[in-house]
């Protein structure tokens, strides 16, 4: 509920505080004093458009803050976690609006700025503004079937087909995106076909490029090869005067040699050594120089294939490891193109259960529904006349649709049908949308007859009432106060009224002020009490001079109001 709120600098408000409390308060003045101005400063606090010309003039900035206790409102806490917000230890939520005059306004939330979406999110949760159009809630019908299911008892049963209903919306989802593929899969099936086929025939294998560059060199370079080998052979062995030849006579030399000093022993046989590793390269070039051989067809097949590689690295990659990819990505496409007629018949069957079953809990959901519409009209009904609208008429239009093929098709997530709430006022006039029948006056009795009605259906925490006494007086005020207060039982209601007997039910009563200080104008809020309560709603009973009369009858009303009260609490209604 609304703990505090607190205005700077908005229209005639300098600045302004004020505490509330459970029930019902009555917010009263002399009209112009400025209590719409209170309605609308709250309003900016959650989340309304702003407008330059609220603030007071010669301010350079206007600002309000109204904090609420929010502990055991779980969509409150939800909207916050969703917003990134950690939920207040001790359960109290500031909402803050600054609107400088040049530059933009800025929203927060317990001192941390928020886009003001956050703030109107959050405000749908935890006020609703009834009167000159301002209803949110029941005003809105995309909101009527979720409040006719509360009102029901429906909601799990909701939850659970709008559950069933996005499954169901998958399966479809599938089936769409596999059918308009499959008009397109026959290209492309022999395209991909085409790719695997080509890929696969050409065998391919990740390095053989570089084997046959390496191999083409050599073969291109044969004769140049074969000569350099003869030229090493007869270098080493088969010319006269070759190394071995000579290295062998060194040896010999040396071992003479070393007769006569030891000191010739380790050359003669590093000579020795040396003779050895040259005869096993000799060797070594005469097996190279027997195998040597110019092959032109060899040749000419390693030139043909390096020239299908290179087709296939510029068609399908830089790389022999690139084309292979290519392949086993059109080979995996092509299966799930195969796949795709099985998976549509299994698509089929799944929709086919899914929407059999979603069609059973939408006809169990509507008949419910159905009961609840009928239960709430003749309810709305008798607040109506209540409320002294007798010949007001309302309906719950239920509205379904079939597809093409005739089947009935959910609207939405939420069942077989939309609803929304339709009222007449007037005898003879066709019923309609509930903001499009009725005066500010009259919008806010219809909004307290529904709020009667749906006041444990309806989780909103607190409800604010302007001209809800607009063309009533006398009994009906009292009535009409009866029923605020009644609401007032479950949820904070804060009423704008011109009546003493709507203001005689209020829990707490505050009277907005205006008066003139130091040539300029302001309004001021203040809680009355006792004999401050009494005055006030003398000047409502229209008080003058001396006289007593307005006095008097203020008190009889109060006197009355605390007795009807006592027996609401004692388990009275109405």
């Amino acid at each position: 509920m609304l703990r505090e709120l607190a205005i700077r600098n908005i229209a005639l408000v300098e600045e302004v505080r004020a505490e509330f409390g459970p029930g019902l308060t009555a917010l009263t003045g002399e009209t112009g004093a400025g209590k719409s101005i209170v309605i609308d400063a709250l309003a900016l606090a959650l989340g309304a458009r702003s407008d330059p010309d609220l603030i007071r003039t010669g301010a350079a900035e206007a600002a309000v803050e109204a904090a609420f206790e929010v502990s055991e409102i779980p969509a409150v806490l939800a909207a916050l976690a969703e917003a990134g917000l950690q939920a207040p230890e001790d359960g109290v939520v500031i909402l803050r609006r600054l609107l400088p005059r040049d530059g933009k306004g800025r929203a927060y939330v317990n001192n941390q700025m928020v886009p003001a979406g956050t703030l109107r999110t959050l405000g749908e949760c935890l006020v609703d503004i009834h009167g000159q159009h301002q209803g949110r809630l029941l005003l809105s019908a995309r909101r009527h079937l979720e409040v006719l299911d509360a009102f029901g008892g429906t909601a799990e049963e909701a939850a659970a087909f709008r559950n069933q209903h996005l499954a169901w919306e998958g399966v479809r989802r599938e089936q769409a995106t596999l059918q308009a593929a499959a008009r397109e899969q026959a290209a492309r099936r022999e395209f991909l076909a085409f790719q695997v086929k080509e890929i696969a025939a050409a065998g391919v294998e990740v390095g053989e490029d570089e084997r046959l560059r390496a191999e083409r060199l050599l073969l291109a370079n044969a004769e140049r090869l074969f000569a350099l080998v003869e030229e090493t052979h007869g270098a080493l062995e088969g010319e006269e005067g070759a190394v071995l030849a000579r290295l062998k006579v060194a040896a010999v030399r040396l071992a003479d040699g070393a007769r006569f000093d030891p000191n010739l022993k380790p050359l003669q046989e590093s000579c020795a050594q040396a003779e050895v590793l040259l005869k096993d390269v000799a060797a070594e070039v005469r097996r190279y120089r027997s195998k040597a051989g110019f092959d032109p067809g060899r040749l000419e097949a390693i030139e043909t294939r390096l020239h299908a590689i290179e087709r296939l690295k510029r068609k399908y990659g830089g790389s022999v490891a690139a084309v292979l990819e290519v392949r086993a990505a059109a080979a995996a496409d092509l299966a799930r193109i195969e796949e795709t007629p099985e998976r549509l018949k299994v698509l089929a069957e799944e929709e086919a259960r899914l929407y059999s079953d979603l069609l059973e809990r939408g006809r169990r959901l509507s008949r419910k529904r159905e009961a609840a519409a009928r239960k709430l009209h003749a309810g709305v009904l008798a607040e109506l006349r209540e409320l002294g609208m007798p010949r007001a008429v309302f309906q719950v239009r239920f509205l379904r649709a079939s597809a093409p093929d005739g089947r009935l098709m959910p609207l939405r997530a939420t069942g077989l049908e939309e609803a929304e709430f339709l009222l007449s006022v007037n005898p003879g006039e066709e019923v309609r949308p509930l903001a499009k029948v009725a005066s500010g006056g009259e919008l806010s009795r219809i909004m307290l007859a529904l709020e009667g009605i749906l006041a444990e259906a309806d989780d909103t925490p607190t409800l604010i009432f302007d001209e809800v006494d607009s063309g009533i007086g006398g009994g009906m005020a009292e009535m009409v106060g009866r029923k605020l207060a009644a609401v007032g039982t479950t949820r904070q209601v804060l009423c704008v009224t011109h009546l003493p007997q709507i203001a005689a039910m209020a829990d707490a009563h505050f009277r907005v002020e205006k008066r003139t200080r130091g040539g300029r104008t302001e309004t001021s809020v203040h809680r009355l009490e006792g004999e401050d309560r009494v005055a006030e709603m003398a000047r409502m009973l229209g008080a003058a001079g001396d006289s007593d009369l307005p006095r008097r009858h203020a008190v009889a009303i109060l006197e009355r109001a605390a007795r009807l009260r006592g027996t609401r609490r004692r388990g009275g209604r109405g």
